[in-house]
């Protein structure tokens, strides 16, 4: 008898792979030009908070001090009062939701209302009809930031604001260096042609907070051991595929983009214990990522992946064995087996991935 038993065994045993953190941090987005008033964020003085998006404790009270900036109109005259609030950029969108911005207080020629508030608006939250009219204040039901500017001078356009982020664990956000979120506000022009006016708007990445989100996968086999069952009665040369069960595959969750690499150990046969003819090995193909390796063809197969995202089903990789030859003629035995390893890697932020590896089918 002939038990093809323990093809790919070790399959069951894929390990998660540790997060990649890419080096280097940009911490702000640059000033724009503009005929009204409002606010662009230029800096942030804070070591990069690091978001790991397996951890189950999230990243929980990270306090981020950021320079704000106060647009002022041309023809003179300053913005004195800015009302605002965050909601998440066209990147992010809902992966964001859940994430809390909390400013705690103010430094610089001006004064904060909106301590202690969350000022982030998910896409699941109704954010504030209007920042106007400028008088309003916020409160619980209302949220949003309010910066009295008290200068009127070009040396007290910035002020430090100080914010607490929240970010609770397993979002579904891409790997980076910063997190950026548009603002959307109501300010007040004071002096100039345009005293007096209110005007409201939006910029897009007007906030930049310096958060690293790591880029990390976890990886692991769903199914059944690569198993042919007994084949001793199947000719030399099989009249009908006899292939594994289709619905084995390796599950990957990344945040970032991520390699993957499988290798044959007996070079794509299975071979019982001393081995030493043809007679003691059967040969079979395998089919991954849309590629076929047999033994003649033992290349290892190596793709460069798309984030498959941090949801349950993240991307799966159906992988499946076909028989070559069959069992008649070999000397029997229970151990036949090859092992294959599978190598998953999660790259950095900013690779350029050309595979949708989760769209490969058998």
């Amino acid at each position: 008898m002939i038990k093809m038993s323990s093809l790919a065994k070790n399959m069951k045993t894929l390990a998660a792979v540790v997060g990649f953190a890419a080096a280097g941090v940009a911490t702000g987005a640059q000033a724009q030009s503009t005929t009204d008033c409002g606010l662009t964020a230029m800096s942030a003085q804070a070591s990069p908070a690091i978001y790991d998006p397996f951890n189950p404790s999230g990243l929980a009270s990270t306090t981020i001090n950021m320079t704000i900036t106060r647009i002022n109109p041309e023809g003179g005259g300053t913005t004195s009062v800015l009302n605002f609030y965050l909601k998440p950029n066209s990147a992010t969108g809902s992966t964001a939701n859940g994430i809390e911005i909390i400013p705690l207080s103010i430094s610089g020629q001006a004064n904060l209302e909106g301590q202690g508030l969350d000022i982030f608006y998910g896409t699941d939250e109704t954010a504030p009809a209007s920042m106007l009219p400028i008088t309003i204040s916020p409160t619980s039901t209302n949220r949003f930031a309010k910066i009295y500017f008290t200068g009127n001078n070009a040396g007290s356009d910035n002020v430090n604001v100080t914010f607490q982020v929240n970010i609770p664990a397993n979002l579904n956000l891409n790997a980076s260096q910063t997190l950026s979120f548009d603002a959307w506000f109501g300010c007040n022009i004071q002096g100039g042609k345009l005293n007096g006016q209110q005007l409201e708007g939006s910029r897009a990445n007007a906030v930049v907070f310096p958060v690293t989100v790591l880029s990390a996968l976890r990886a692991s086999y769903a199914g059944t051991a690569l198993d042919f069952g007994e084949i001793g009665a199947i000719p030399a040369t099989p009249p009908a595929p006899v292939r594994t069960d289709p619905a084995n595959h390796v599950l990957v969750l990344s945040s970032g983009a991520y390699q993957v690499q499988l290798t044959s150990q007996n070079g794509y046969k299975m071979k019982r214990s001393g081995a030493a003819t043809i007679n003691d090995e059967v040969r079979y193909s395998l089919k991954f990522l849309g590629d076929t390796r047999s033994p003649s063809d033992t290349s290892e197969i190596n793709h460069t992946c798309i984030r498959a995202g941090l949801t349950s089903t993240g991307q799966q990789l159906p992988i499946q064995a076909t028989l070559i030859d069959g069992g008649a003629g070999k000397n029997p035995a229970t151990d036949y087996n090859d092992q294959l390893t599978v190598t998953v890697t999660p790259l950095a932020y900013d690779t350029v991935a050309p595979d949708n590896c989760g769209g490969y089918t058998l």
